[in-house]
């Protein structure tokens, strides 16, 4: 197959330098990837669980005091600041805060002003594959998985151009292609 000259130059500029910004991701979500694949690695590790009574003013628990209450939190750190979830009871008041590899709970007697905290920490390991998922990880962190997903785009539409114009690998090129499409196929048909 004959390609444009200018087309293989481009192709091959975007595809250097893309793999090159692109290295450290690709094998960051290659490890994370095979350690999702087997949690079983990882059964004797233990979750860090760290449990905390305190009080809190009664005023700062009325329903519309609601932003004072998490901003005096986050001032005497009993908050992360990761994706909070505030549940209101007529006795109770809840509030999650879950974080890559970490949860945090806080249940406050909305009577006695008495609060109790349970924050676990799954280890590094968790906060690895949480990122990799992109679970509780926020938005900045969703947008870096998106351009990492396009940038993965690019090298691979690149690599296949510049593979194209060599005619000695076609024919692996092809019978790669197809024996992919193959096993998607079946994996659809079969699963």
């Amino acid at each position: 197959m004959r390609i444009n000259k200018s087309l293989l130059s481009i192709s091959r500029l975007l595809h250097v330098y893309v793999s090159m910004a692109l290295l450290t991701m690709m094998i960051f979500f290659s490890i994370t990837g095979i350690t999702l694949n087997h949690p079983e690695w990882f059964d004797d590790h233990q979750a860090q669980v760290i449990e905390a009574d305190f009080e809190i003013e009664l005023a700062l628990l009325q329903p519309k005091a609601q932003g004072e209450l998490i901003s005096y939190l986050y001032r005497i750190n009993q908050l992360n600041g990761n994706r909070l979830t505030v549940e209101r009871e007529d006795e109770e008041l809840f509030i999650t805060d879950k974080g890559p590899g970490s949860h945090l709970s806080l249940t406050i007697d909305l009577s006695s002003g008495e609060a109790f905290k349970e924050a676990t920490d799954y280890g590094y390991w968790a906060l690895l594959n949480d990122l990799h998922k992109g679970r509780n990880s926020g938005s900045f962190w969703s947008f870096v998985i998106d351009f990492c997903a396009v940038m993965m785009m690019f090298f691979s539409v690149t690599g296949f151009i510049l593979a194209l114009a060599q005619r000695r690998i076609n024919r692996t090129m092809g019978l790669s292609l197809i024996s992919s499409l193959l096993v998607i196929i079946g994996y659809l048909v079969w699963v």
